[in-house]
């Protein structure tokens, strides 16, 4: 088989220009039908059977040698790592402080019985509250941080439940004409807390009612002018807002907000006059004077 196959391949070349004779092309037709290898090799000459790629070994790859990083570069590469250690300890340190710092002055004050502390941080909130209320001249919005059911148990003393059925929109009502005396002297354009000295925050003493209110100072700013402010405040909100400008008191239209109740009072008392409701009152009024040690008992 072997001296055919070179036959027919020695045959190959006139078979495919077609110069053999008719014997010699039935011989390398006959044969290229049962032998693959004679049978590439006349494809391999006329192009009808591709020859096979030989693979490519695959190319070992190439490690490449680092290239040694230049001593400055590195120096400063350690240092920016170091100074971004350092900087996040410095604000964790930071956070640290500013966290712990109030809580104990907190609890200085607390044992201490005056300043800011745990137990007037809400009233301090409230006072602030107010205040911003007034300096944006939303002088209802104002009266959300009043303490306004304080007040209505002293009225609920002296007149029916019907007749304070309007209370609460007579309550703001004589509060916002009262606070339009800031808007009269240029409005409210600033205020801060007096963080030092003793009068700052403190215990104010107790409302008619036995509510403890806390007293605290801020100079407020009303059309260009500075004045020492005194809020006492309870956990229900503001009950007094008095400004001074010289020990006599301040200008009278900042201090109407201090006595809205009393107007309100005096119109009700208009309103609704009584001469049995006025003695019944002021029993009441003796009574609760003596019972808080102010008076002799009432004869």
């Amino acid at each position: 088989m072997k001296n055919k196959c070179d036959i027919v391949q020695d045959l190959l070349p006139l078979y495919v220009d077609g110069c053999c004779t008719q014997g010699s092309r039935e011989l390398v037709e006959e044969h290229l039908k049962e032998c693959p290898a004679c049978k590439q090799a006349f494809g391999e000459m006329t192009g009808e059977i591709p020859v096979p790629e030989e693979p490519q070994p695959e190319a070992e790859p190439v490690s490449a040698e680092p290239v040694p990083e230049e001593p400055e570069k590195k120096q400063e590469k350690t240092f920016r790592k170091g100074m971004k250690k350092i900087r996040r300890r410095w604000i964790a340190s930071l956070i640290v402080v500013i966290i712990l710092v109030p809580l104990l002055l907190l609890g200085i004050n607390q044992v201490r019985g005056e300043g800011l502390c745990y137990t007037n941080l809400r009233e301090f909130y409230l006072a602030h509250a107010f205040l911003g209320k007034m300096k944006a001249g939303d002088y209802e919005g104002a009266t959300k941080y009043v303490d306004r059911e304080t007040r209505r148990g002293e009225f609920q003393e002296r007149f029916t439940e019907e007749e304070l059925a309007n209370y609460d929109q007579d309550a703001i009502d004589t509060f916002v004409a009262a606070a339009q005396g800031y808007t009269e002297m240029g409005g409210l354009s600033g205020y801060r807390f007096h963080w030092g000295g003793y009068a700052s925050a403190m215990v104010g003493g107790e409302s008619f009612d036995g509510d403890t209110f806390y007293r605290f100072d801020f100079t407020i700013t009303v059309g260009g002018k500075d004045y020492l402010a005194s809020l006492e405040v309870t956990d229900n909100g503001v009950t007094n807002c008095s400004v001074y400008d010289n020990p006599m008191g301040g200008p009278q239209q900042l201090n109407a907000i201090n006595v809205w109740e009393y107007t309100l009072w005096d119109e009700y008392e208009a309103r609704y006059d009584n001469p049995e409701r006025e003695a019944a009152y002021t029993a009441f009024v003796e009574k609760r004077a003596y019972e808080s040690g102010l008076q002799v008992a009432p004869k």
